[in-house]
């Protein structure tokens, strides 16, 4: 079944005796942490929020792209994994703006969580699935900028990782995902800006990848987590603007999935 590997990973996470502990390097630590070098350093050399997004967007899709190759175990979408991180790059290339690039990162991010939601489907999720991605393709044809195609992919990226969240759910997250999705839907009602609405779909989108993050782990990671929860928290409290609230949303979405990477691969 197509989500074999998936629930084989989740077992080993929830019964396993004597996990590993976070310093265990499975064998996509070493991609893993090139990633983490390439947000830390592209954070130290971005010299404005617009940059930053770029940085957390860029990351963003390049852990999920690791993510995507650790489940898929027996090649199944190893072409369309690789037809996303060709967009990836003649994406960047052909990007003119920081704008530009910031759409570039939240689409094949959530490609890549596309593909991922599909690796796990065992039927019951099509429709979901394929809504969603309808809903990216419908979104991208009447977006008329730059900013509203960065809604579209915040937007259908939160909505892929809610799939996957409820897939994965046993019913003990249910109360947390709903609430997220909630969150989600109060606030694009009230925003009033594509801005604004961008930074529902990064925070939303941290949101539900954190509560992933928690299904997953056995412990090895809690302290992991709640120290990304805690920035995303103190981070809202000082950003003085909705440019500044969409880079926090995107870089704890980073942080949120780099744990996750993480726990996948110890469990590889």
């Amino acid at each position: 079944m197509k989500n074999a590997k998936w629930l084989s990973l989740i077992l080993a996470l929830c019964l396993a005796v004597g996990a590993a502990s976070p310093a265990t390097a499975g064998s996509w630590s070493n991609s893993i942490q090139t990633v983490w070098s390439s947000y830390r350093s592209g954070n130290t050399s971005a010299s404005s929020a617009p940059q930053q997004l770029v940085n957390g967007t860029y990351r963003t899709f390049e852990i999920s792209y690791i993510i995507a190759q650790i489940l898929d175990t027996d090649g199944s979408y190893s072409n369309a994994i690789q037809t996303v991180w060709n967009s990836y790059r003649s994406g960047n290339t052909s990007a003119s703006s920081a704008a530009q690039q910031a759409v570039n990162g939240a689409y094949r991010s959530f490609e890549a969580g596309y593909i991922i939601a599909q690796m796990l489907d065992d039927g019951s999720w099509t429709n979901a699935i394929q809504t969603v991605w309808n809903s990216y393709r419908s979104g991208n044809t009447s977006s008329s900028s730059a900013p509203q195609q960065l809604v579209n992919g915040t937007y259908r990226t939160f909505e892929i990782w809610y799939v996957i969240a409820q897939m994965l759910d046993d019913g003990s997250w249910t109360n947390a995902i709903q609430t997220v999705w909630n969150s989600y839907r109060s606030g694009n009602t009230s925003a009033s800006s594509a801005a604004q609405q961008a930074v529902n779909g990064t925070y939303r989108t941290f949101e539900i990848l954190y509560v992933i993050a928690q299904m997953l782990d056995n412990g090895s990671y809690s302290n992991a987590i709640d120290t990304v929860w805690n920035s995303y928290r103190s981070s809202n409290t000082s950003a003085s603007g909705a440019q500044q609230q969409q880079v926090n949303g995107s870089y704890r979405t980073f942080e949120a999935l780099y744990i996750i990477a993480q726990i996948l691969d110890d469990a590889a």
